[in-house]
């Protein structure tokens, strides 16, 4: 039995939902009830890639819990609990050559806090429900590793006080997505701060946007290079990697928790991303030879940097220094060419501006929520943005990341919901030789401020 000399926990809430505003305010409000999360407060978070652990051992050996062949109630009757996992783990082996071997047990509880067991486990059983204290969190991954990083355990336990499902039931979490995302955590990966990975922090229930919610079964390509840079052949990938520094009073200045991404210039698709730390310094791993726009998004955006990565407090001041890079005129984006194998440096200095745009709600078919959009390609979708600054924005100050989706002309409109946060809703047309993958909403104001919404756009298979 390893000794367990560190712990670490996490926690996935749901996704918060605003309706449109109607008539039926009896109804919007009983159904916004139904579907809010846990305060995030109460959520416990993985610090951010930059501490990440990993297991030293392949094949990893995982015990599915006897209590898969008789889950409890709040597991929809019929529900294949047992494929679920299996094709979970599957996603994360073909990702990244990671092997899996299954067992079975009879252990239904994830070890305590203090004292690991050694046994991976994997359990949908109700006595682990005093681990979720009150909490609405869907599940609840506790890792253990050494004094050097290493994984010495990792068990997943779901909330027996939430549905489930297989089968796109209303109300109820996908199963699939939420193993994909735990076992994400079992391998050691923090919150992505994409709104379409499988890693985001939240999960959106079925039946948001009026539809199923089973984008987070499959993995992001943000989630891929993720993996790819804890279990993959290093000398294979490339990264993009350097600091973030600001001044302040004449003196130099670290940015600690700002969220870098990289875009494949080739399409547009949020293909890595990057927490820096108190340092300042930031690394994007994982990646192929190509092209990529690295760009940075708003400590307050729709995935902030808090439920990503809760590591030493960030300070207050951190805010305003990053967020100047959304406030600046100058686009803080910018393109490199990287080779195969290759580190590729790439610092920026941000000079302090005021803020005022900050997008943080993303929808369609009417409602508001922070989940990402599941668009089809060779179809016109109407699109809702809402947070301070949004009705400020232009539609020649509306695009998308990929050029094969176009924001329709003469279609920007103001919207409203049942939030004080002012909202716009426009069209965008996909195009039908789209790739499928991850595409970030830009926004400029009249004044020329910038902000992202980094993967919020989705297009499945």
């Amino acid at each position: 039995m390893p000794t367990a000399l560190r712990r670490s926990s996490f926690l996935f809430p749901g996704i918060q939902m605003f309706r449109k505003s109607t008539a039926s305010v009896v109804v919007s409000i009983a159904l916004v009830a139904a579907m809010l999360p846990s305060a995030l407060a109460e959520t416990t978070i993985e610090p951010a890639g930059y501490a990440s652990h990993r297991w030293l051992r392949n094949p990893i050996i995982v015990s599915l819990s006897t209590s898969f062949d008789s889950p409890p109630a709040n597991i929809r009757k019929g529900t294949d609990v047992r494929d679920a996992a299996q094709r979970a783990l599957q996603s994360w082996s073909d990702a990244a050559g990671i092997q899996f071997l299954e067992t079975t047990t009879s252990n239904e509880k994830i070890s305590p806090s203090n004292d690991g067991d050694g046994v991976n486990l994997i359990t949908v059983s109700a006595a682990n429900v005093a681990e979720f204290e009150n909490s609405d969190a869907p599940a609840r991954t506790r890792i253990f590793f050494d004094s050097g990083g290493a994984i010495t355990e990792a068990d997943i336990a779901l909330n027996p006080a939430v549905e489930f499902s297989d089968d796109g039931t209303f109300g109820t979490y996908d199963l699939e997505s939420t193993f994909a995302h735990e076992i994400g955590h079992l391998l050691g990966l923090p919150h992505s701060g994409v709104i379409a990975a499988t890693m985001q922090p939240r999960q959106a229930k079925n039946g948001l946007y009026g539809l199923p919610a089973f984008t987070q079964r499959s993995l992001s390509a943000a989630d891929v290079t993720a993996v790819r840079a804890l279990y993959g052949e290093q000398s294979t990938y490339s990264s993009i990697s350097g600091r973030l520094t600001s001044n302040t009073s004449g003196r130099a200045r670290s940015i600690f928790g700002a969220q870098m991404f990289a875009e494949d210039v080739s399409t547009g698709g949020v293909v890595g991303s990057s927490i820096s730390s108190t340092a300042g310094a930031y690394r994007v791993d994982g990646l192929s030879a190509g092209v990529y726009r690295v760009f940075a998004q708003p400590l307050d955006g729709a995935v902030p940097a808090d439920e990503v990565a809760n590591g030493p407090q960030l300070p207050a001041e951190t805010t305003p220094l990053f967020r100047s890079f959304i406030a600046s005129n100058k686009s803080p984006s910018q393109s490199v060419n990287i080779s195969a194998s290759s580190d590729v440096k790439l610092s920026f200095f941000v000079f302090p501006r005021t803020p005022v745009l900050t997008p943080q709600l993303i929808g369609m078919n009417g409602e508001l929520s922070t989940a990402p959009l599941p668009l089809r390609a060779g179809e016109t979708f109407t699109i809702y943005v809402a947070g301070e600054g949004v009705d400020d924005v232009t539609l020649d100050g509306l695009s998308i990341s990929s050029p094969l989706i176009s924001v329709v002309p003469g279609s920007l409109r103001e919207a409203n919901f049942d939030t004080s946060l002012p909202a716009i809703s426009f069209e965008i047309t996909v195009a039908n030789s789209i790739q499928f993958g991850d595409y970030t909403i830009r926004l400029q104001t009249t004044k020329g401020e910038l902000a992202f919404l980094p993967g919020a756009i989705t297009i499945e298979r």
